[in-house]
């Protein structure tokens, strides 16, 4: 039987975090393509690596080192596309049997946000 996934699980605002995180650094070195299957590969890959990084970059809610207006851009609309999906999961109250299966659902709803 699978691990359920909730809405709530901290796993899930986890991943979200991350996809921020990573998905910002990431627009800061100028790499963008497939920005938000590669920030949920790079945090689950080395988790470890993404918790000391996380430690000294700035809040995800802030741009930190994004100078760049189309990153600028393209990472507001990011941030404001994962609070709507985090609404829309707790509403519909979406569990994920494991975490390959909420990875493969944010990455589904959040490719095509620019």
């Amino acid at each position: 039987m699978g691990v359920k996934i909730k809405w709530n699980d901290d796993r899930v605002k986890g991943a979200m975090t991350a996809i921020l995180l990573i998905g910002r650094d990431r627009l800061h070195r100028d790499d963008s393509e497939n920005l938000i299957q590669a920030s949920l590969e790079i945090y689950r890959a080395d988790p470890e690596g993404y918790k000391q990084h996380k430690r000294v970059w700035a809040d995800a809610r802030e741009l930190g080192p994004l100078s760049k207006s189309s990153h600028v851009t393209y990472y507001r609309n990011l941030i404001l596309a994962v609070d709507a999906l985090l609404k829309k999961m707790e509403q519909g109250k979406r569990q994920s049997n494991s975490l390959l299966e909420l990875d493969n659902y944010l990455i589904a709803c959040l490719r095509n946000v620019h």
